[in-house]
């Protein structure tokens, strides 16, 4: 079957990949670009050594309407980290580079703390795994813009981050923070800048001449421009990140896929060996996890994740930075490789990806391992409450330990998972004593696997989630409390407004509206909580390159946290000393019970540490 991209062919695919619609992969994306504004993209679909499809959609940038061509290079984000791992593992080959080997010792210079260091010290292999423990980067770190920063300079200022809060090798928080340390660590090994070093061992033998970790060479003309807010899509700036082997890379898809392939061909690339097959292997393999000692397959190799679709392996990597969204994935078994990537944060990227894999996968029937029968006591063990535990961002906790809280439950004789908040309910397949499949509706398999901790807790772990045994009433007592404070905030809302109006009416008639002492600084409260969540959760996100430094986003989120709590403790002082000028019983029920709600905020944002936030610093 020939394969067209509009009218000119692209490739002669052979079976199964012949039987691939990708007319409607085309119409999907294009529809999915025009519904979501994604200005531009490029999607690839490949085999270990030919290139079945490609688009080039849309635009580079939406003043001078460039449209996006072979040559337009897009920011790779996270999807860098790979490449550290393929040095590590040339390194490796050639026996200057041990992954056993202990941080403290291969680079002395680089600062960290780990409480287990004595029994557990963090090793080259926990930094390439994620399994240090290590904090992702503040948000000052990711607002970094420095083009002539130094990757030692980088990790000097980022060493507040690699802080061990688990034991090394447990469990897996992905982080910026370790990946640079082990490029730092090839420098020293090999006397060349880590640019240099993948330029000339792995772009070179590559034939990736475009790729870039700096906004230089064919970056400078051919870099698409990144943009941000969706439907009212807002140009980004490039960004000269804290540390370019964490997320700098910027490439066009056609040379990505040199790469991609050159992992499918398992080591080998135009008929040259580059890596042994061994390394392949273990750079798709997590090892030192509890999940990975369980058995588990999925998880994190060495800058490589593990996912399933459909019940087949995948491996790869994303990348986002400042906007930019990149993905690769691929799977040797089905000798099917993909890319997408494109220049805008919106939701069409995750759509877009999805439809690839919806598309090429349509016709190959789903194969899941045979279902395990559960004892009585296996299950038992396995029913309860979960909370995500052994998390990727310190900062975030406070909204996930609240929010992120899970149930497994039997209903009809199957296991499900059940999100508290949303009620959102995903089926679990047992397929061991301790190992599960989440069947997720768009087609993913996410396997999961039941450890414990080092305090002898039940831990579901599965990819980058942890989430540890709680009790029924510790899931569900915070979020209804939270969910009582919300709301007593939103009447607080609506009363001040009919206070005000009261207060007015009652003016011209010469009479007052009593406890307005209390009443307004609660209005002020409630007026506050929701901005300060609002932007706390909606522009931290989104913005986690910009948010880091003193500006709007920064600046509100400061203020409207004082304010918060100043507010409550106002009212609440205010309601003592004006107690009995409430004659109305509704009137002081109401009150008691708002202002009470507002200190139970208070007291969560302390516990926290969230008043006063300043991200700048």
């Amino acid at each position: 079957m020939l394969l067209t991209l509009g009218f000119l062919p692209i490739a002669t695919a052979q079976p199964p990949h012949s039987v691939i619609q990708f007319d409607t992969l085309t119409k999907r994306i294009n529809r999915i670009m025009r519904d979501e504004h994604t200005p531009g993209a490029q999607v690839l679909v490949f085999t270990k050594d030919s290139l079945l499809y490609k688009l080039n959609a849309g635009v580079m940038n939406l003043k001078t309407k460039a449209p996006v061509t072979d040559q337009s290079m897009f920011r790779l984000g996270s999807i860098s980290k790979s490449f550290v791992a393929v040095s590590a593992l040339l390194l490796s080959e050639k026996k200057q580079l041990d992954f056993s080997e202990e941080l403290k010792k291969a680079a002395p210079e680089v600062q960290f703390s780990n409480p287990w260091e004595d029994t557990d010290p963090v090793r080259i292999v926990h930094l390439l795994e994620h399994t240090t423990g290590f904090d992702d980067w503040t948000l000052k770190d990711f607002a970094v813009n420095d083009p002539n920063i130094t990757l030692q300079k980088g990790l000097d200022s980022s060493a507040a981050t690699r802080h061990s809060r688990w034991r090394p090798g447990t469990f897996v928080a992905y982080c910026n923070s370790g990946p640079p340390v082990v490029a730092r660590i090839i420098e020293k090994r090999t006397g060349q800048e880590f640019e240099s070093f993948v330029q000339q061992h792995i772009f070179a033998p590559l034939g990736m001449k475009t790729s870039t970790f700096r906004r230089d060479g064919a970056a400078l003309t051919h870099l698409v421009t990144n943009y941000s807010g969706g439907n009212t899509p807002r140009e980004e700036r490039y960004l000269h990140i804290l540390e370019r082997p964490a997320g700098s890379l910027n490439a066009p898809a056609l040379e990505l896929m040199s790469f991609v392939q050159l992992l499918m061909n398992r080591g080998t690339h135009a008929g040259v060996r580059l890596l042994d097959t061994s390394s392949i292997h273990r750079m798709e393999t997590p090892t030192v996890s509890l999940a990975a000692k369980a058995g588990l397959e999925e998880g994190y190799g060495l800058h490589n994740f593990v996912t399933s679709y459909k019940g087949y392996i995948f491996h790869g990597h994303d990348g986002f930075i400042n906007s930019g969204l990149a993905y690769y994935l691929y799977n040797t078994e089905l000798n099917l490789g993909l890319i997408v990537l494109v220049n805008s944060d919106g939701a069409g990227f995750g759509k877009i990806y999805n439809a690839v894999l919806d598309v090429i996968l349509k016709n190959i029937p789903q194969r899941l391992p045979p279902a395990y029968t559960l004892k009585k006591a296996e299950k038992e063990s396995l029913l309860g409450f979960y909370r995500a535990s052994n998390v990727r961002f310190g900062f975030s906790y406070w909204y996930e330990w609240l929010t992120n809280v899970s149930q497994v439950v039997e209903q009809d004789g199957k296991l499900m998972m059940k999100n508290l908040l949303d009620g959102a309910t995903t089926p679990l397949r047992p397929v061991s004593a301790n190992r599960f499949i989440r069947l997720n509706k768009k087609g993913y398999t996410t396997s999961w696997a039941l450890v414990r901790n080092d305090e002898g807790q039940k831990v579901l772990t599965g990819g980058f989630l942890n989430m540890t045994e709680t009790t029924a009433l510790s899931a569900w007592f915070p979020i209804v409390l939270g969910g009582f404070a919300l709301l007593m905030s939103v009447l607080s809302i609506v009363a001040g407004f009919i206070w005000l109006i009261r207060y007015g009416w009652l003016k011209r008639r010469s009479q007052l509206l009593s406890a307005m002492q209390v009443r307004m600084p609660l209005w002020g409260y409630s007026l506050s909580l929701p901005l300060f969540l609002g932007v706390t959760l909606v522009q931290v996100p989104a913005n986690p390159f910009t948010v880091g430094i003193v500006g709007v986003t920064a600046v509100t989120i400061f203020v409207t946290s004082i304010l918060t709590v100043a507010f409550a403790i106002w009212a609440f002082i205010n309601l003592i000393r004006y107690r009995r000028q409430m004659p109305n019983r509704f009137d002081r029920a109401f009150l008691w019970i708002a202002v009470c709600s507002a200190l139970l905020v208070v007291a969560y944002m302390a516990v926290w540490g969230l008043i006063g936030l300043r991200l700048w610093a």
